[in-house]
């Protein structure tokens, strides 16, 4: 995953330790939680549902193909690694992420009806995209990646699974399309926040292209005992890291940006689902 920290060792290494970590503790935690054995952790305050009707589809009928921006923008090199393992990407993180955003659609469904308009920002490969897409039969879902290897391996993947529902578009989270202004019901990222170049303006963009009510659901690692733990392997082997937020970091940040309300909610060992919503 990283040409400048190790090369082919540091990519092992870090895959490693992820499966390692989900066998060990994603798992059987996220059984426990299921039966009912682990409560859940809030800080600050969640987003309440709007119960409004959702926006629906528009961006999936107006963008059919990917689109890409053209030209080169400050950040490129964070995605080089992004770009050249867009088509393997997603085997390689799946065992690990896939429990963690398990939990977090069990926290923030009914934050949305089925024909809302959605947001991915830093989409990847796109396969949560997709199984969120599957919830908004009469909405859609556009994902945002700065790296156009991702964009375009989203695109083809989504399209060979039928879900049309979908639009896919290169874009820097600090500086989203200025047609999104005001356009989407819920803005969520997966594991991709600790990728950004400049969270604050990232955090701003999300507060701007929300409607008012709208939510903003970001998915990490968080508490300090993990991110403190966490932090020095994933500078070494992940690409593209930046930083961790702390639960308290993101109410602060969400705060500051300019949301009406903000907390975050434990999902596994290590990771919340940190949220924040425009005021109405």
């Amino acid at each position: 995953m990283s040409h400048t920290h190790g090369g082919a060792l540091a990519e092992g290494v870090l895959v490693a330790a992820m499966w390692s970590y989900a066998a060990t503790v994603l798992y059987p935690c996220q059984a426990l939680r299921r039966a009912g054995l682990v409560k859940r952790q809030i800080t600050g305050e969640l987003p309440v549902p709007s119960g409004r009707i959702g926006l629906g589809a528009l961006f999936s009928r107006r963008y059919p193909e990917p689109v890409l921006l053209g030209r080169a923008t400050e950040h490129d090199h964070l995605v080089e690694e992004f770009d050249r393992m867009a088509e393997v990407y997603d085997a390689f993180v799946r065992p690990f992420s896939t429990p963690i955003f398990e939990e977090a659609l069990r926290e923030c469904r009914h934050w949305f009806p089925d024909n809302a308009r959605l947001l991915d920002t830093g989409c990847g490969a796109g396969r949560e995209l997709q199984r969120v897409a599957r919830l908004v039969p009469n909405g859609e879902v556009v994902g945002v990646d700065l790296s156009a290897g991702m964009v375009n391996a989203a695109w083809r993947d989504a399209r060979a699974h039928g879900a049309l529902n979908c639009a896919f578009v290169q874009a820097d989270v600090g500086e989203l399309p200025p047609e999104f202004t005001g356009a989407f019901d819920l803005v969520y990222s997966s594991l991709a926040h600790h990728h950004y170049p400049d969270p604050p303006a990232a955090t701003r963009e999300a507060l701007r292209v929300l409607r008012p009510g709208g939510i903003y659901a970001v998915i990490d690692p968080g508490p300090e005992w993990f991110t403190q733990l966490s932090a020095p392997p994933a500078k070494w082997s992940d690409p593209g890291w930046i930083s961790f937020h702390t639960p308290s970091e993101f109410v602060r940040l969400f705060t500051e940006a300019g949301f009406a309300r903000a907390g975050s909610v434990e999902l596994l060992p290590g990771f919340n689902l940190n949220a924040a919503q425009k005021a109405p």
